[in-house]
């Protein structure tokens, strides 16, 4: 494997943006990047305009959790396991406890219908059904989500145009016809974008573990863009943060991944790139060759934690509903033993046992 491949200064894998529209074979950065050894995740550098889109959003996630709480509720959808519109205490962050110190908003980036298939839709909400906008209340939320969530799905078939070069040399023929992950991606009706808000801890009653912030998990789709998160400084209860995309006052604050060999390492995206990681779908159909990537946020530590929140935006690219998980033949079977996926399932299925395992059905 190359030697030449670019790593940021806290050693992951880097790509240039510019590379990858040109058709660069990259196949030795994805392999150190979402191989055996790697950590499932790399980032790509160098996005036009990728900054302005990123302060267009990030800022919104703090002023619409400040919003009434009677004004926010209107915009809950529990009928999709809360993977629509406004959520927060509704999650798990882990067995028995639920997250508090998070509120998200969910919606499709592409498709504000996904699908018009009544009896689809009412299978699976989780992932067909129209998106819930706060335009009465919050116009400004719809433009600035769908813009940067869409340029994250442009950059993200580009990533898996490579992570596919890389596959099919490994696999061919062995790869399911349908399992091409830009293809799938190209495809897929039912890409989720989430964007999230974690809350100021103002008091010293929680212990700042890995995932104090955000439980220990693995995404269950194909591929998820990660955007640079932003950090704000208010007082409780203001509308609108003091300070904006301020330095992390916690250094050991963040992203975490878990890797192969079982260390926690912290990762810091460019305030300029994107990070992309893969997820549990794609290590089934690829038989590892793409292995997903463990991850959790740790909270900042008390002082520091003192009206300070964070912002973030997630993008989730994966297939739709009917797709089969299908693993290549002769693969190793504890590559298929990942989040709640059982041999046989489509996508739907798995979506749908996964949102079982994170969200209350009572809440």
């Amino acid at each position: 494997m190359s030697s030449d491949v670019a790593e940021t200064k806290d050693g992951v894998v880097l790509l240039d943006y510019a590379q990858l529209v040109a058709g660069a074979d990259l196949s030795a950065a994805i392999e150190r990047a979402y191989g055996h050894d790697g950590i499932g995740l790399l980032v790509v550098r160098g996005i036009p305009g990728l900054a302005e889109l990123r302060d267009n959003l990030l800022p919104l996630g703090f002023r619409f959790a400040a919003l009434p709480t009677e004004v926010k509720d209107r915009y809950v959808h529990a009928r999709s396991s809360y993977s629509f519109g406004w959520s927060h205490g509704k999650e798990l962050l882990r067995p028995g406890q639920f997250d508090e110190f998070k509120g998200s908003y969910y919606n499709n980036p592409q498709y504000d219908v996904p699908h018009t298939d009544a009896e689809l839709i009412e299978k699976h909400p989780e992932n067909y059904h129209p998106n819930v906008w706060p335009d009465a209340d919050f116009p400004e939320l719809r433009p600035a989500f769908m813009a940067l969530g869409q340029r994250m799905v442009d950059v993200g078939v580009l990533v898996a145009g490579q992570c596919d070069k890389y596959v099919q040399a490994k696999l061919g023929s062995r790869l399911a016809p349908d399992a091409a992950l830009a293809k799938t991606i190209r495809d897929s009706r039912t890409c989720k974008a989430r964007l999230l808000y974690y809350f100021a801890i103002n008091e010293d009653a929680t212990p700042r573990t890995r995932d104090s912030w955000c439980g220990w998990h693995s995404d269950h789709g194909s591929l998820t863009a990660l955007c640079p998160a932003m950090y704000f400084e208010a007082e409780p209860g203001a509308a609108e943060p003091a300070r904006k995309d301020i330095p992390v006052p916690d250094p050991e604050a963040g992203l975490y991944v878990r890797t192969r060999s079982g260390e926690e390492r912290k990762v810091v995206i460019p305030k300029d790139s994107l990070a992309f990681q893969i997820g549990e779908s794609s290590q089934i159909v690829t038989g590892g060759l793409l292995r997903s990537t463990p991850h959790a946020v740790q909270a900042l530590a008390h002082p520091a934690s003192r009206n300070i929140s964070r912002a973030t935006f997630a993008v989730f690219m994966q297939p739709d509903n009917d797709m089969h998980l299908r693993p290549p033949e002769g693969v190793d079977p504890a590559e298929q033993k990942v989040g709640a996926f059982q041999p046989g399932m489509t996508f739907g299925d798995f979506a749908k046992a996964t949102f079982a395992k994170f969200y209350n059905p009572y809440a």
